[in-house]
């Protein structure tokens, strides 16, 4: 019997059957390996750990897989949990790591990151990038609470009126340990979100959501050893209400940055010959702003629903920027993934609603669904690599509950967007990564978001990109108002 989604592709016209069915070889079923929670990886097994941020550093003859996570190890007498409220305490971290230098194929924890000087609190949202002219040098970036916003006493449940900034940590072997480097603040605005990305002259980037202007912070260093100073705003006069995402074209050293509007519209603005260009709407439906997913029992809560990256043009040569989103479908009821893609200059933009699992109901003209599935399709994560040959890798992974729409579980679905020779546009997927029961706190939350970086080529010469996600398949024995046991981190291979 032939798979639903081969039948589907090979449906397909001109000479996309033998393409379709090289990729569905490609692509092998593979299972998680713990990052964390496991014995010989440090003391992480009695905490919880979640929301990743993926790096790759080749030097020396050595490969170094870095994971950057949320870490609860260690806080014992910082951050104490009961049924009701959380109790933070001054010196609490949650920048702890794992790295692994055999592919990914095993992990040793890092260790923590104390608060620096003048700071209470290293808190969540985790993001990492490494120089691209010495990749010994990896940086890190975590929120903080300054100590002149902290309360002497300690914090009680939600910690957003304590936030002031974010810290930056520099590791020099790449990625193995991290020391602090340099903490950034506008004002001591609540800074929520973190992303980071470097440049191919040895610049490093970093930018936050301020909480408080409702725009993006943007910060540089003209290199590895500099200091960190901020850009002019990106998006002035848009009110911006999500974290903000960095990419950097290899090609020309042009830094792109993304966030959504306050109504959910995906832009973007190029950073090109040391100015911003005129911010440019890249979604053509709203992307939804941090929804909830309704699962069996319990909702999921969300982090940003929108994903780019900045690559190798397809035979059209007007695609060099895609982007991909979340969207609610009413008709189909569910939200699911579409696409879009722009000029390298950001000049023209156009949608790709097949690049995704749109429902039929949503295409203009309204056609059949791309995948015929159900349940929802969520937090998009798209890479690219540039290849050696015509046809460079444009590999997206996401959550989707379409194996088990009225459980518990999500799945990690992968596949590649394409662009035939005579320019149809299709998502090709080819594999499941993953299985996982989702265990959040009785907020919702169980990590907002993942990452997922290039890792290596396969034996037949193909990408191999690596994955990181939250993981509860230990089971869900506990779930209170601020943490749930057991929740940890798992990477994945995606070839």
């Amino acid at each position: 019997m032939i798979p639903a989604r081969a039948r589907l592709l090979r449906a397909q016209p001109h000479g996309l059957i033998l393409l379709a069915f090289a990729l569905l070889l490609a692509g092998c079923a593979t299972t998680s390996v713990p990052a964390t929670g496991e014995p010989g990886q440090g003391t992480t097994g009695g905490s919880e750990q979640s929301e990743t941020a993926v790096n790759v550093s080749d030097f020396g003859g050595q490969q170094v897989i870095t994971v950057a996570y949320n870490d609860g190890t260690g806080n014992d007498n910082k951050i104490l949990y009961t049924a009701t409220t959380r109790e933070v305490r001054k010196g609490a971290s949650l920048a702890g790591w794992s790295y692994s230098t055999d592919g990914g194929g095993s992990w040793k924890y890092g260790g923590k990151v104390q608060p620096p000087q003048g700071w209470a609190v290293l808190w969540s949202d985790p993001a990492l990038t490494r120089s691209q002219t010495d990749q010994r040098f990896v940086f890190a970036s975590y929120l903080a609470m300054p100590d002149s916003k902290f309360p002497p006493g300690g914090a009680s449940g939600p910690v957003n009126a304590f936030m002031g900034g974010a810290c930056i940590l520099r590791s020099a072997d790449g990625g193995v340990s991290f020391q602090n480097y340099q903490c950034v603040d506008n004002n001591l605005h609540f800074y929520d979100g973190g992303s980071m990305a470097a440049g191919i002259g040895g610049e490093i980037f970093a930018a936050y959501v301020d909480m408080n202007t409702e725009q993006i912070d943007v910060w540089r260093s003209p290199d590895s050893n500099g200091a960190f100073a901020m850009l002019p705003p990106p998006f002035p006069g848009i009110v911006i209400l999500t974290h903000a995402r960095l990419r950097v074209d290899a090609s020309s050293g042009d830094l792109y940055v993304a966030a959504q509007r306050s109504d959910g519209v995906v832009f973007a603005n190029r950073f090109h010959n040391g100015a911003w260009g005129q911010p440019v709407a890249v979604s053509f439906k709203p992307a939804v702003i941090y929804p909830s997913i309704t699962l069996s029992d319990r909702s999921l809560r969300t982090g940003p629903q929108y994903s780019f990256d900045v690559g190798p043009e397809s035979v059209n040569a007007n695609d060099a920027v895609r982007v991909i989103y979340t969207a609610r479908s009413v008709q189909a009821n569910r939200f699911y993934v579409r696409g879009s893609f722009c000029r390298r200059d950001l000049s023209d933009c156009r949608d790709a609603a097949e690049w995704g699992t749109t429902p039929g109901v949503e295409k203009t003209p309204p056609g059949k669904d791309n995948l015929s599935i159900s349940g929802d399709q969520f937090n998009p994560v798209l890479r690219t690599f540039p290849g050696s040959g015509p046809n460079p890798v444009w590999k997206l992974t996401y959550l989707s509950r379409e194996r088990a729409p009225n459980g518990n579980t999500v799945s990690i679905e992968q596949g590649n967007l394409f662009v035939a020779e005579d320019g149809i546009r299709l998502f090709l997927p080819f594999n499941v990564i993953d299985s996982h029961l989702v265990c959040p706190d009785q907020r919702g939350y169980w990590g907002d978001y993942d990452d997922m970086q290039l890792a290596s080529l396969g034996e037949s010469g193909g990408a191999r990109f690596i994955r990181a996600l939250s993981d509860s398949s230990k089971g869900c024995i506990e779930r209170f108002q601020f943490t749930s046991k057991h929740l940890h981190v798992s990477s994945a291979k995606v070839n």
